[in-house]
């Protein structure tokens, strides 16, 4: 058996093959899960209770090793789609003081964590992290390998924007060790570039691709978004053909996410017309033909990767994760983040830092680590968290193995949602036998509705439109 028939299992449904009854029944606002509770929750939070929590990694047997993220909040334009946490300046002297604060930041933190842990897994994001000119990724990534001890295997990834990255900027990224790198490509077609205000050529892609691999680098992810103005069928199928061109190892296909209450920006795209939810599902339609058909694997909910590539390696031994940062082969991680906006998620805790610039400044500058807002989980957050992620990443629920790590009675614990579950298997959505819990093919495609049966804090933040739609 071949790797992709080892993992043949986790194949969803063609969305176009999907019930339009379904798809209108369940077309409801709802979380992405890239943590619970969602962000939305989070609130003003005692800092010696949330630190104390930190400390008590220190005196854990079980101390794990770190996953570490970095926020670059600058770009040099605006993308009319854009959700991103971003701030748009042209001089790029500006991030001379962000990087500082930076550095200022990781020693702030090592005050509260044990700086002997090792790091599995870096990422940075933003934003564009190229944004940052030479001088400032040195002083950046050299301040952080001073502080941290990084694991000979750790995966080191970087997000990159096409139009505004060079040879130098990748050969610093290639000296620091980074062997992953995740280019913001989004689209091919010139009209629907042209329509999002985002001028790009597949020249700037193909210079950034081949750099890389001459130095070796295999693991490259392209990231797309549909959903946009100006897509077809045509312009879909055109995208894809010029992907496999190149041949990533991971392929993200995001749906677009039109939320202008929170990005006034976003009200822009309206005037070219967004494709209705018909529309969307057809062109996830053709990609996922495509793609399947190319020989990637389906993951979770909007990825897709190579067999021999560590994501659907995880996915075919259940073992796949999801953070801030999206799908990840790196479960059970603390997640130490670091800049404007970035949440950590450290002990059964999330902080989030100060969302804008000068508030962040000061105070790091001063001294204090600059948790805006968070969350401190209970038991039964927790229990929830895990849940949560092993539907949404692997499709499949074992409520054994969560009675043995928690101590409950599965059944009785979650009999009221298992009741609610029943509709979802009498749509054929997934199956539930004992303390198992299946979603089978079609349900993927609506794996946000499944896991919001389980999510105790939903009903006040449905109703108040904080998240985008499912379907």
């Amino acid at each position: 058996m071949d790797q992709r028939e080892q993992v043949g299992w986790i194949a969803g449904a063609d969305p176009r093959k999907v019930s339009p009854l379904l798809v209108q029944k369940y077309a409801t606002a709802a979380p992405r899960y890239t943590s619970y509770p969602p962000a939305t929750h989070f609130h003003p939070v005692s800092s010696p209770e949330l630190f104390a929590r930190w400390r008590q990694g220190i005196e854990s047997k079980e101390r794990g090793e770190l996953s570490v993220y970095f926020h670059i909040p600058f770009c040099t334009s605006l993308c009319w789609f854009c959700g991103c946490h971003t701030f748009i300046h042209q001089d790029r002297s500006r991030a001379d003081r962000c990087v500082e604060a930076l550095v200022g930041e990781m020693d702030l933190a090592l005050r509260h964590l044990d700086g002997q842990r090792k790091v599995k897994q870096v990422a940075l994001g933003g934003g564009s992290p190229n944004y940052l000119t030479e001088t400032q990724l040195e002083r950046l990534l050299s301040a952080f390998r001073e502080r941290f001890p990084v694991q000979a295997d750790a995966e080191l990834s970087v997000e990159l924007e096409p139009r505004t990255t060079d040879k130098e900027q990748l050969d610093i990224f290639l000296k620091y060790g980074f062997n992953r790198f995740s280019l913001g490509v989004q689209d091919f077609s010139p009209e629907v570039l042209g329509l999002t205000h985002r001028p790009q050529t597949e020249k700037d892609v193909e210079g950034i691709v081949d750099h890389l691999r001459s130095h070796g680098c295999k693991e490259i992810n392209f990231d797309l978004i549909y959903g946009l103005p100006g897509q077809t069928l045509e312009t879909c199928r055109y995208t894809v053909d010029r992907t496999l061109r190149f041949r990533p190892t991971r392929i993200a296909r995001y749906q677009y996410a039109h939320v202008p209450w929170l990005k006034p920006h976003q009200k822009l795209l309206e005037a070219a017309g967004l494709p209705d939810r018909n529309a969307k599902q057809q062109l996830a339609g053709l990609a996922y033909e495509l793609l399947v058909g190319a020989g990637y694997i389906p993951i979770g909910m909007d990825h897709f990767a190579l067999p021999e590539d560590r994501l659907a390696q995880a996915l075919s031994q259940r073992t796949l994760h999801r953070n801030f940062m999206g799908y990840t082969t790196c479960r059970g991680l603390d997640l130490l983040a670091f800049g404007v906006s970035a949440i950590s998620a450290i002990q059964g805790t999330y902080s989030q830092n100060e969302k804008e610039l000068e508030p962040y400044y000061r105070r790091v500058e001063s001294g204090e680590l600059p948790v805006e807002r968070g969350f401190l989980l209970s038991q039964d957050d927790e229990i929830r968290r895990e849940l949560i992620i092993d539907l949404f990443c692997n499709f499949h629920l074992d409520g054994k193995r969560l009675e043995e790590k928690f101590g409950i009675d599965f059944l009785s614990y979650f009999q009221p949602e298992l009741q609610r579950l029943e509709s979802f298997e009498t749509d054929g959505l997934l199956t539930v036998t004992g303390r198992n819990i299946e979603v089978l093919p079609e349900g993927r495609y609506f794996i946000r509705n499944i896991c919001m049966t389980f999510d105790r804090y939903l009903e006040k933040e449905v109703a108040g439109r904080r998240y985008s739609q499912a379907v």
